[in-house]
């Protein structure tokens, strides 16, 4: 069997708030609110969602994209300051293909004009699987999705 090495690589990404840091940690704490914002096929929606926000707890998300894949998203919360940071790790697959793991930090602080939040993930992709910029968009649309939750009341 041929194997493919694995790829490593990263991005940041930072937005701003009228919310503050309490508000929009508690965004990604409260399992409805965050499934409304977070959810990566919006158009196909989860097919599977459960959360259990704490140290050690899970995230399981399903959906089954238009074209019939079926995706998985595993995670575990590894450390969760409240207001402050949440780290968790998650892996992806595509069909029973693993296609990556990650390690995210999202980091919170009150602002003069609200919060800000600070995402950093590091992905370990998989035998030759590689899609960093429809990662980086599809966590871009989250988060502006986050900021309409939470800038919106």
């Amino acid at each position: 069997m041929i194997r493919t090495p694995t790829a490593h690589t990263s991005f940041v990404l930072e937005r701003r708030f009228k919310a503050s840091a309490a508000r929009v940690f508690a965004a990604w704490a409260d399992p409805a609110t965050k499934q409304r914002w977070s959810d990566c096929h919006a158009e196909t929606g989860a097919t599977e969602f459960s959360m259990d926000f704490r140290p050690g707890g899970q995230e399981i998300y399903r959906s089954t994209l238009p074209d019939g894949t079926q995706l998985a998203v595993d995670k575990v919360f590894l450390d969760i300051m409240p207001q402050a940071r949440i780290v968790f790790a998650y892996s992806m697959a595509a069909d029973g293909r693993a296609l990556s793991a990650s390690l995210v930090t999202v980091e919170f602080a009150n602002s003069p004009a609200g919060s800000t939040l600070k995402l950093t993930e590091q992905l370990a992709y998989l035998d030759g699987h590689m899609d960093i910029e429809q990662r980086r968009c599809g966590t871009e649309e989250g988060l502006d999705r986050l900021l309409l939750e939470v800038d919106a009341a």
